[in-house]
């Protein structure tokens, strides 16, 4: 039988982001609140009020890809198709777009021919990409964050030849039989499960039936952890691992058949902000024992 362990609770700002729970529908966007808080919706508004949009190509743990610049990761969203942006109202809060006054200019690596402008409906100028209008993601806090990337299979971070690198990483992963990383590493809440970057992972409570809870609005602050397999690293079993498949198709690995989750308010390795939000959110051990 397993123990089940406890944790000072974790306190502060990030309990605004804890009403994430099950919803329903397709929505992509996150808390009004989270959004508010973030440079990436702080800096969308600051494009509107001036400067021309600078576009850089930045090093990131997804290789080159396109930030603003300030090193703030970029998205796609597949629903626009190269086109018009589609994405206002509570999806703008989470994704905010791009935003320039003049014409975008293109840094080292990039060539400015690819950029352009769409006009949004309340008349601002936001940039586009090969076509493609551009977002920052609300839950990226500092450069280089990418916890937008593959949310609902529907945002991308994109490289200087315009490839959604998400869904070219997938490609080759599937193609080469590559499993995503699971490791054990040290935190304030002790051992527990961790990505290959030391990035903690979570269950949720609200699980169950071989299904995740997590949809909608959720997602935004709980990205799933996608992959068709998982190679597991020192003091784990593979036999502990599996996948589920979600609404959208994607495969969410598992643990002891709990569904694995990020949480956005994570901004380095041994983070453990998530911790007990909600009273639905929690870290788990090596050997499966959910820490409470």
């Amino acid at each position: 039988m397993r123990t089940t362990l406890t944790a000072v609770p974790i306190l502060g700002l990030a309990v605004l982001l804890a009403a994430c729970g099950s919803g329903a529908g397709k929505s992509y966007a996150a808390p009004a609140s989270a959004a508010a808080a973030t440079p990436a919706a702080t800096e969308a508004s600051s494009m509107a009020a001036g400067a021309a949009a600078a576009i850089a190509l930045a090093d990131t743990g997804l290789g080159k890809v396109l930030t603003d610049g300030k090193g703030m990761t970029l998205y796609v969203f597949k629903p626009d198709n190269a086109g018009d942006s589609t994405c206002y109202d509570k999806c703008a809060a989470a994704w905010p777009p791009v935003l320039t006054e003049g014409a975008p200019t293109a840094g080292s690596g990039l060539a400015p021919g690819d950029f352009g402008t769409t006009t949004r409906k309340d008349g601002a100028t936001q940039v586009t990409f090969k076509g493609w209008p551009l977002y920052l993601f609300a839950g990226d806090a500092a450069a280089g964050d990418t916890k937008g990337q593959g949310l609902k299979d529907v945002w991308y971070v994109v490289d200087a030849t315009g490839a959604m690198v998400g869904t070219a990483a997938a490609a080759a992963s599937a193609a080469t039989g590559a499993g995503v990383a699971v490791n054990v590493g040290s935190t304030s809440l002790g051992d527990i499960v961790v990505d290959g970057k030391g990035m903690t992972l979570y269950m949720f409570t609200a699980d169950a039936g071989g299904k995740s809870a997590c949809v909608g609005d959720c997602l935004a602050n709980w990205p799933p952890l996608i992959g068709e397999t998982a190679t597991p690293g020192t003091g784990l079993d593979a036999e502990d691992f599996g996948t589920i498949t979600r609404d959208d198709g994607a495969k969410q690995i598992t643990f002891y058949k709990m569904p694995l989750y990020y949480f956005a308010g994570d901004k380095s390795a041994g983070d453990v902000a998530g911790q007990g939000l909600g009273g639905k959110w929690y870290v788990i051990k090596a050997d499966g024992t959910v820490v409470k």
